[in-house]
């Protein structure tokens, strides 16, 4: 489910921003390399274990095309994980020294923060009233996929997100129509 909400939050938010049809944009995914056994990370380790690969496009094509092309695009990216690849990255950093900005142009980071086990910690003082990004950590460029927890008990997912004001109003209105429209079904095989 990740993949399909994040697609459509990111088709909602080019066309909300109006962003120019020639220009790219990135969807930025954060991707956990822990558990990939071939990484063999060292006994002990407990540093980070993210990469940030993108799925990249033009503005134009990602808003014109259906939904299945965002999709596509987002599920290239994660399986493209390797170790090379990952080894790639590292190389790429030592490179830079340790910084590489992704926070820039028309990049969108999203991560699925849904499995992260936030909602069972418990340090003695019981379940957590929340568990997710820090309170402003969601900006202009990030969001995160999260587990949500309703005053009745209810459980779903949410995916924030913060815009300008006038292109909030346009990211809603654009949301609504790609849900509702037959041209951005998906087709069973995508799901």
């Amino acid at each position: 489910m990740f993949e399909i909400a994040i697609a459509c939050v990111w088709i909602a938010r080019t066309l909300a921003l109006e962003i120019d049809p020639n220009e790219i944009v990135n969807l930025i995914c954060v991707v956990n390399v822990r558990g990939k056994h071939q990484l063999k990370l060292p006994d002990g380790y407990y540093g980070n274990a993210l990469i940030f690969p993108a799925a990249i496009s033009k503005a134009g094509i990602l808003c014109q095309s259906p939904l299945g092309y965002a999709l596509e695009l987002i599920k290239k990216v994660k399986i493209q994980i390797s170790e090379d690849y990952v080894r790639s990255v590292l190389d790429l950093l030592a490179y830079n020294k340790g910084e590489l900005s992704i926070y820039n142009s028309w990049n969108f980071v999203a991560s699925d923060t849904s499995r992260t086990g936030l909602t069972e910690v418990d340090f003695g003082w019981g379940k957590p009233i929340y568990g997710g990004p820090p309170v402003g950590a969601i900006s202009f460029y990030t969001s995160a996929y999260a587990r949500f927890k309703n005053s009745k008990g209810e459980v779903g997912m949410v995916v924030p997100i913060c815009l300008p004001p006038q292109a909030m109003i346009r990211f809603r209105e654009e949301l609504f129509k790609i849900i509702q429209s037959p041209q951005r079904s998906l087709h069973p095989s995508l799901l």
